[in-house]
């Protein structure tokens, strides 16, 4: 007998259902995965919208984390991987002078899924030191998840 050649059996419409069918299913569960997954680690934010704000604190805040370098940020939502919100109220404090405090709420979104990555609660007297406070708490956090990592 010689060599005989290799031929693939004939598929049925049968198979061919069952095989595109699983191809499929396994490409929604996928799909679903991804959408149902949560928010990136701290450590995996590499770019940052920071949503528009009426007051000055996001514009401290882009100037600091610019300075630090270790993360980009962007004015095209599109291009971030996270969004950076923030909330401020001042409050007035008596003292031996009339002191006014700013509390502020900063919160870092996943883009994707809108999962909370990362948030801070700060107050100060003083626009930049609270800048400053907020942008070291988020490198010893980022730091912190990438060790924990």
């Amino acid at each position: 007998m010689g060599p005989r050649a290799f031929l693939p059996l004939p598929l049925g419409w049968a198979t061919a259902s069952v095989v595109g069918v699983l191809a499929l299913s396994a490409g929604f569960l996928a799909a679903q995965a991804t959408v149902s997954a949560g928010p990136l680690p701290l450590y995996e934010v590499k770019t940052i919208y920071i949503a528009p704000s009426s007051d000055d604190l996001a514009r401290l805040l882009k100037s600091r984390l610019e300075k630090w370098g270790t993360v980009n940020v962007t004015a095209q939502l599109e291009e971030a991987d996270a969004i950076l919100t923030c909330e401020t109220e001042s409050r007035i404090v008596p003292a031996k002078a009339v002191v006014r405090v700013i509390d502020a709420q900063v919160r870092l979104v996943d883009r994707h899924t809108h999962k909370l990555i990362w948030s801070t609660k700060k107050s100060t007297n003083w626009d930049n030191r609270l800048a400053d406070d907020i942008v070291d708490q988020l490198k010893k956090d980022r730091e912190r998840s990438f060790s924990n990592y």
